[in-house]
This record gives C-alpha cells, structure tokens and sequence, in this order.
C-alpha cells in the first residue's frame, strides 16, 4: 500500500531523531538474528500494522507474519513479526510500538463507539474531527476507518465548513450565498436548535448541532421532520457525546463526530517478544498428507506450524486453522501444499508473489506455474530415487508405476499428468530433474496399501535400475509426507547451511 510506505518514509525521520548518533546500550549486545513479534495483550482491532512492516522492510528486517490492518485480535496474539539483528530490533522497538499501540488504540474505541450506536440506529456514523495529533493525521484518519467510523474532513480543502468563529465573523445568510466547489458539501456548526431550522432551510448540506443535549437533538430532529426538511439534510451532533451517553444521540442524528477518538482514545496495550527465529509454515489442504506433514512440522524444534487452510472446513479445527488463503499467507514463511492441483493453480502465484516460499507436493501442476516473485517454488521428488542421477547425466528414463485399482495408461509424463494428477508427480519430478522426457507405464492391479516404481534410466556412460515399494494410505504413499518435509527442512537450512549433500536442480 503506497500510502503506508509514504508514511513509513515519515517514521524514518523518527526514527533518526531516537538515534542521532548512536544507541550505545545495542553495543553491549551479542550480535546475533533473533526474531521479534508485536503481542496484543489485551484484545482490540489491528491498525498501524502495514505502517510499521513498512518501515521495517525500509531498514531491512524480514518480516515474517503480519496481521491485516483492521482485524479484530484477541489477547495474547501476534500481529507482526520481524527477523533482524537484536542490536537492530532494540532501536526500533519503541517506534514500531508506539505507532501500533495508538493507531490499534483508536480503531478499537471506535469499533466500541460503533457498536454501541449501530445496536439503536443502523444509520448512525461514528465519525472524528480535525483534533488530530500533529504529524498523525494520516495514522489516526486511518485507524477511524479501520475501526469502522468516518474520517470527517481529512483537511480544510476536504468541505465547506462554517464553525462558530466563521459565524462571528459574518451572518449565516451571508455563509450560505458564499461560493463553494461543486464537488464539496457545505456544512455550519450551530448551537441552537432554532438555528438547525434556520440553516437547513437556507440550504446547507449538513447542520452541526454543538454542545447539545439529547433532549435537543431529539427536539431538532422533530423540528425539521415536521418542515419537511428533515430527509435532505444531514443532522449531526458534537460535543459533550462520551461512550456512557452516545446511544441517547444515535436515534435522532446522522452523525455523531468526537474529538476524543483521535487526540485522546487510550492506547492498546501491546508489547515485543524477542526469541530465536523459527521458520513459520503454513500448510494448504489438510487431508492425510498434510496431517502427516503438520504432525512432522510440529515435532521440529527449528519450525512453528502457524496456519492450516482447508476449503473443507470440517477438515479443520484448533487454533492454527485459519478461514482463507490470504490468512493462510500472511502468518507463513512457507506454505506446504498438500491439496489438489486446483489448488495450486487458484493460489500458487499469490502465495509466491508475496514472498511466501511454497512447497509443492502436486509438482506435475506446480511446474506449470507462469509468475514471479519474491517466493522460490521447491518441488519435492516423493523421494523416489535417482534425481542425482538424472540432475547428473540426464538420460532416457521410464518410469512403470503400479498401484491397487483398475487402470492402464502410458505416454509422456507431461501429457498424462493431467489425467492422473494425484499419481504421476514423481514422473514430473524425474521429468524436471532430467531435463528431457520421461516416458511412463502406469497400472493398476497392485497389492492394496503398495505403491511400486520402477525408474530405468539410461544414459551415455551406463545405465540404472530403481525399484522401490512405498506403503499407502488411499494412494498416498507414506514416504511423501517425509519428502516433502525433508525438502521443507532444507528449504528452511538453506539461509544457514555449511554442507549441501546432494545435487539440486535449480530452473
């Protein structure tokens, strides 16, 4: 979002202020990565989460799981979080802080305000005023609409708005003759409820009754109705409204505006975790494979399972289990899929297009995958030997793959892989790692709960012969699910690893 990077520009100058020339308590620190995340503790709606992440990028931390702006999080959650040095991660630590902890302050006062009006008029709008802090008029407008109110002018050019100085000054008949931009509203605070009469049959757009009672709102209100004026003019009230007495407005107004919701709502407690960096995956389709898979991630003390997303709901159930793919990306470093070719085709470029590293299992589909971006696409092979080899020498290889059930089919594993595209992913597998085709003879008729394959390869020094035999569970060999996390557990190494074991096959 370029206005949060514009403002993250703003919170640089911060920043430099915290640090003019240097932070002599980091110096005494070890220089090591850790991984820092902003914790709710307390619940409250998310803002100031894209500001900061921004800002962050901009310094050249890592982030790993942002939370959307806007979302409602419960105590004890993480919003955000960053990989960096812990020299780094102590002298942006209050900045990042407090911006989040007033911005998710306002959005959540709001979001009470809004509540609390919509249950007695639907109508109603909860919205700020122009008392906003110097140099966070941007953040606070922002967390207004996040929290679900209305920003009210943005600045002066926004309308044309009369206040009790401007009437001071000159006579409300003179206000309503002045020009005005046709694109703006005209808008005149009054303090009496005569005066609401008055300027709405002079033809103001919005009458702003200061400092009233409810009583006369109410009186207002009635006043209008029977002048027939009442449906085109829009009818607000400020001052004096509190969270205790806002529902005693909200039956007779449009709009109830309130200074304190920007320059004066209380900060949302939140605070910053530091720990050793873990690698946050995600997995997509939760059916035996991706159980097996979650089960191995969980016992690894280098990972965190932090998402799982399946569009079977009834699949999924607990803490990690999230309602969408967008969910799904945000809180994952790396996302294992473990779902359909559908599914890899639907999500595969937007989860590599934000940076989020995925993990294949479906390779014949993945391999199809025409984008870019800031993820690298890691196909395991189903471990089923001889990509070494083939990574090597190349070669011409058949693959013969048997498995219980009525069927036969041979070709090219590219063209039959969309006709058994649960079944021949080790055939594109050894297709990507050869880099020639592979022709492959697939059948059933095999002995239930055994998937066999045959790799014969033959190349211009010699020649190979594989045969392995994988117990299943309704196709599946058990073997993938250590695949893909042997291929996930490098994957994660990578960043730190000394010895390589094996050749890769990079496209």
């Amino acid at each position: 979002m370029i206005e949060a990077r514009l403002f993250a520009y703003q919170l640089l100058e911060e920043l430099r202020r915290d640090i003019p020339l240097l932070d002599y308590s980091a110096l005494a620190l070890p220089e090591r990565e850790v991984e820092a995340c902003v914790v709710f503790r307390e619940s409250g709606v998310a803002a100031g989460v894209a500001e900061v992440a921004e800002l962050l990028k901009l310094l050249g931390f890592k982030i790993t799981l942002q939370a959307p702006d806007g979302a409602y999080v419960e105590s004890g959650r993480e919003v955000l979080c960053f990989v960096g040095s812990i020299r780094d991660v102590v002298k942006v630590e209050r900045t990042a802080l407090n911006v989040i902890m007033h911005a998710s302050g306002v959005a959540t006062y709001v979001r009470r305000l809004v509540e609390r009006v919509k249950s007695i008029n639907p109508k109603c709008r909860i919205a700020a005023t122009r008392k906003t802090l110097p140099f966070l008029r941007y953040l606070e407008k922002k967390a207004v609409l996040l929290g679900g109110g209305d920003p009210h002018r943005h600045s002066l050019s926004d309308a044309v708005m009369y206040k009790d100085s401007h009437l001071a000054a000159a006579p409300l008949e003179e206000l309503a003759k002045a020009p005005t931009p046709f694109t703006a509203k005209r808008e005149v605070e009054v303090s009496t409820v005569e005066e609401v009469v008055k300027a709405a049959e002079l033809g103001f757009d919005v009458v702003m009754l200061d400092n009233a009672t409810p009583e006369e709102v109410e009186r207002a209100s009635r006043l209008l109705s029977e002048r027939g004026l009442r449906s085109r003019v829009t009818l607000e009230a400020s001052g004096g409204v509190t969270e205790e007495n806002v529902h005693m407005y909200a039956l007779h107004v449009d709009v109830i505006s309130i200074g304190r919701i920007t320059h004066s709502a209380p900060a949302l407690d939140v605070a910053l975790e530091v720990r050793e960096p873990k690698a946050r995956v995600g997995i997509l389709g939760y059916g035996k494979l991706g159980r097996a898979v979650a089960e191995l991630v969980t016992r690894d003390s280098d990972m965190e399972l932090t998402a799982v997303y399946d569009v079977d709901v009834e699949k999924c159930s607990g803490a990690n289990c999230v309602k969408n793919v967008e969910e799904l990306i945000s809180r994952s470093q790396f996302v294992v899929e473990t779902a359909s070719a559908e599914a890899v085709m639907q999500y595969g470029c937007r989860i590599l297009e934000a940076g989020r590293h995925l993990i294949a299992a479906t390779v014949g589909a993945a391999a199809q995958l025409k984008c870019r971006g800031g993820g690298i696409l890691f196909l395991p092979s189903g471990a089923v030997g001889g990509l070494d080899l083939l990574t090597a020498v190349g070669g011409r290889v058949v693959h013969r793959v048997v498995k219980s059930g009525d069927f036969q089919a041979a070709g090219r594993a590219d063209e039959l892989y969309w006709r058994y595209p649960r079944n021949l992913n080790a055939s594109v597998a050894l297709q990507l790692a050869s880099g020639s085709e592979v022709q492959v003879a697939f059948q059933g008729g095999g002995e239930p709960g055994v998937n066999i394959h045959e790799i014969e390869v033959e190349h211009p020094w010699g020649r190979a012969w594989i045969r392995l035999e994988n117990r299943a569970v309704e196709q599946s060999s058990l073997v993938a699910a250590r695949s893909i996390y042997a291929t996930l557990k490098s994957a994660v190494s990578l960043q730190r690893a000394r010895v390589i074991v094996g050749t890769f096959k990079v496209l």
